[in-house]
């Protein structure tokens, strides 16, 4: 049984961050995690939707047109763990607030609030997933650093997974932020 298309709503990487991202984790010699995201599949997930169940998609493309937002900077000022400290299921890069990143997420939500799909319940934490799965090794090795990066935001996505293609996170509707011209 194949497995249907999901779906989510993201920010892309821009690949010189990305490339940087990379050249970092490489630095620390990362073994204790099955998957590394590769520079040109990272992202900022805004919303997941999964699988499309209730056939929205075209729907939801359509709607995320009427985002209002200027471009905006985001930093990457950190590293942080989801899940046990000791054997977390993700490392990631974390993100200094950002008012203007929350917003576009808020207005994500309103805008497909008409549909079946819904936000994960979870606290949106905006991140940057450099290595998931964990696969075991020593705990203490665990501590990363990683140098500030500053990038705009010019733009988000939809993007399809595609779990056995490179890159897997390929968009399917770009959305460029209205530089106000």
């Amino acid at each position: 049984m194949t497995m249907k298309p999901h779906y989510f709503i993201g920010i892309k990487i821009p690949s010189a961050i990305a490339e940087k991202l990379d050249e970092e984790r490489r630095s620390w010699n990362l073994q204790s995690h099955k998957r590394q995201t590769p520079p040109e599949d990272m992202h900022i997930t805004l919303l997941f939707i999964g699988e499309d169940v209730h056939d929205e998609i075209d729907q939801a493309e359509k709607l995320l047109a009427g985002i209002d937002q200027q471009p905006f900077s985001l930093m990457v000022d950190g590293i942080k763990k989801f899940g046990n400290p000791a054997t977390p299921r993700v490392i990631y890069a974390s993100l200094e607030d950002s008012r203007e990143l929350e917003e576009l997420q808020r207005q994500i939500l309103e805008n497909l609030k008409t549909l079946q799909i819904r936000p994960d319940s979870k606290k949106f934490v905006p991140h940057i997933t450099l290595a998931s799965k964990w696969a075991g090794g020593d705990p203490e090795e665990l501590r990363f650093s990683i140098g500030q990066m500053q990038f705009e935001v010019t733009e988000f996505s939809l993007f399809r997974i595609a779990p056995m293609e490179n890159p897997r996170y390929q968009k399917i509707a770009n959305y460029p932020l209205d530089a106000g011209i």
